[in-house]
């Protein structure tokens, strides 16, 4: 019998391309879109919504008050539900991680560096070059 099984999401920047990441975001919003239409979810999913903490959410409660389900991202992270499952449960995750869930359920990750006097958004690409070694 033939392991099956998707990988986990690589750590090497080569391994996919920014395209593949807009057209993956495109498909999750086409989806998420349709489910939308349905008043019944999109009032669910307003409800959600409202409740986040607007400074501190789970990625599990992002992902629902973006109107998805963990079924819905394995295709675009290339995961199984149950490791996306675990991901949202991990207390430390790999930046070039994080930054593909954000983008998976529709949005962008900034990191901002604050100051007593001042606040720099730091850029994501500058930190995942670095951790991934000098060039």
């Amino acid at each position: 019998m033939t392991n099956t099984k998707r990988a986990v999401i690589p750590d090497g920047a080569d391994t996919h391309s920014d395209d593949d990441f807009a057209g993956s975001t495109d498909r999750v919003l086409r989806a998420r879109d349709e489910a939308m239409q349905d008043p019944k979810f999109a009032a669910a999913v307003e409800t959600k919504r409202s409740a986040i903490n607007r400074r501190i959410a789970t990625l599990a409660a992002l992902r629902k008050a973006r109107g998805l389900t963990q079924a819905q991202l394995t295709h675009d992270l290339g995961m199984t539900q149950g490791e996306i499952s675990r991901l949202e449960r991990r207390e430390n995750l790999h930046l070039a991680t994080l930054a593909r869930f954000i983008e998976a359920t529709g949005g962008r990750l900034r990191i901002t560096a604050v100051y007593d006097d001042d606040e720099v958004e730091v850029g994501i690409g500058d930190l995942i070059g670095a951790a991934a070694g000098p060039e």
